[in-house]
């Protein structure tokens, strides 16, 4: 070593920290051309996450094999940790070196307490050329591996708890810790756009999130059949998706109000086949959105036999008119195995807050319609009314998801001055209801709705606040005073007990 490199390598007497992020096999592996175009799309959406994390003077160092992110701190580990192509991250100590024993005095400093109890192994690696660097790296393992076995450690080459990762280069030299693993995959917005179909459950947002770790680019749609309250659910999803995966690109959420849909549909066609008639009204809508959005695919979370519309037969029946390819990513997968990647991926809290909803209960479902049955059905409805709906969709975009909705008709206090209305059935309000609640079961209620007095105010509660929150909002329409409880009638329950309300025991 020449006394022109000594200096230039003592003149950094500090300890600098830096975060180090492994490149996915499906991103290093590529040819030069493709793996370039990754990178610089990963790049960019490295760098959409650190401006939305508070990183304002950070920088991305991109080399082949790994992208090092200078200017941030040890927080940022974990939201770098959910970024597609990404397979792990490492927070690295970068110390200046003369001699081998530089390197080993802070090795040992370094790791001591991590190796102590475990098996561990010490992997040095050079970056440089041999002359800048004269030492043996097979003597770097020695010297700190016997340092680190005093300090309780125990070699294991083989199947090491603790892999010590070592880089020697000729200005400095690498320590990184323990690695935090990422998703994997390919980086968001390298495989084209698509639409995805949301509903809040479990299912929607993790299929989402597939399509997304296999670098699909989304949009969102969401056919509001509920109102207020599923609009709610689905963005709070939505939100905690975004929050923790949407990094790179400008996810929108498309809303088509498929509401005018329920009550004509329960008039022109037979109650076997209203829910399969209605997922092929989506898929028509969804296609109409998919030209506006310019997507190339659209997705869904369905899963073969999961529910009665899911059967290979009904499946086939509905899609049999869709023009958009179809990508189904959970359709091997069981309920199980859905909610327990909701989990890992962070949606499964608010998607356990969505209950089903569905105006349309005309019975058993048909498990074996066929594409005919349902062009019988459209032919009774009309697709131009479906064209229209989805026309007419209202946008919200990324950095909206998460806002308060205005306007909700749901409370959680029972107004003096207002009429109460239980929306279950016979049987639930004989069970329990509150003091003076008008039994009227939801169907009715849909349709006497215009006809009820102006004059007073309505607080309507059912099961768990979707079809009351529903009427309600309907009624707002109408020109009523109406409100919903928030949450349904378990909420109301611990209401009455707090407030000392002699609900409705009925013998």
């Amino acid at each position: 070593m020449n006394a022109n490199t000594r200096r230039f390598i003592t003149g950094t007497d500090r300890e600098r920290e830096f975060l180090s992020l492994t490149l996915a096999g499906d991103v290093a592996t590529k040819a030069s051309a493709t793996r370039r175009s990754f990178h610089r799309r990963l790049r960019s959406n490295l760098k959409d996450l650190l401006r939305r994390t508070g990183y304002d003077e950070a920088w991305v160092d991109d080399s082949r094999d790994r992208i090092d992110i200078h200017g941030v701190d040890a927080k940022a580990l974990a939201p770098l940790s959910r970024v597609f192509g990404v397979q792990a991250v490492r927070r690295v100590r970068s110390l200046p070196w003369q001699d081998i024993d530089d390197i080993v005095t802070a090795g040992t400093r370094l790791y001591a307490d991590t190796v102590a109890g475990r098996r561990f192994a010490v992997r040095p690696r050079r970056v440089g050329q041999r002359r800048q660097i004269p030492l043996r790296l097979g003597a770097v393992a020695e010297a700190l591996g016997d340092r680190l076995v005093a300090a309780g450690g125990r070699v294991d080459l083989d199947h090491p708890e603790v892999a010590v990762h070592i880089e020697v280069r000729a200005s400095d030299v690498l320590f990184f810790d323990v690695a935090v693993p990422g998703p994997g995959g390919l980086p968001v917005g390298v495989e084209g756009r698509a639409l995805a179909l949301i509903s809040g459950g479990f299912d929607s947002a993790v299929a989402a999130w597939q399509m997304l770790r296999r670098g699909v680019e989304l949009d969102f749609l969401l056919f509001n059949l509920a109102g207020w309250p599923q609009e709610r659910a689905t963005r709070d999803v939505l939100h905690a998706l975004e929050q923790r995966w949407l990094h790179g690109g400008r996810p929108h959420l498309y809303i088509v109000d498929f509401r005018p849909l329920v009550a004509e549909m329960r008039s022109h066609v037979r109650g076997r086949y209203w829910q399969v008639l209605l997922k092929r009204l989506m898929m028509r809508a969804a296609d109409e959105v998919a030209r506006t959005s310019g997507a190339q695919a659209l997705v869904t979370g369905e899963a073969i036999g999961q529910v009665s519309s899911q059967t290979l037969t009904n499946l086939a029946a509905i899609t049999a008119r869709t023009e958009t390819p179809i990508l189904r990513p959970l359709v091997g997968h069981n309920k199980q195995e859905i909610v327990e990647l909701a989990r890992q991926i962070g949606t499964a809290d608010a998607s356990a807050g969505v209950e089903e909803f569905c105006a349309l209960e005309g019975g058993p479902p048909a498990t074996r319609a066929s594409a005919a049955d349902l062009d019988r059905g459209e032919e009774r409805l009309g697709l131009e009314r479906v064209r229209e709906l989805a026309r007419h969709h209202r946008v919200v975009p990324r950095d909206a998801f998460g806002d308060a909705l205005a306007d909700s008709p749901e409370i959680d206090h029972v107004p003096d001055h207002a009429a109460v209305v239980d929306l279950r059935t016979e049987a639930e309000y004989r069970q329990w209801s509150w003091p003076a609640a008008i039994h009227l079961e939801f169907d009715k209620a849909l349709e006497f709705a215009g006809r009820l007095p102006r004059d007073r105010a309505y607080l309507c509660y059912c099961e768990v606040g979707l079809k009351s929150a529903y009427l309600a909002e309907m009624m707002r329409r109408l020109g009523h005073e109406a409100y919903s409880f928030r949450g349904g009638v378990g909420p109301l329950q611990r209401h009455a007990r707090q407030h000392d309300a002699n609900a409705r025991q009925h013998a």
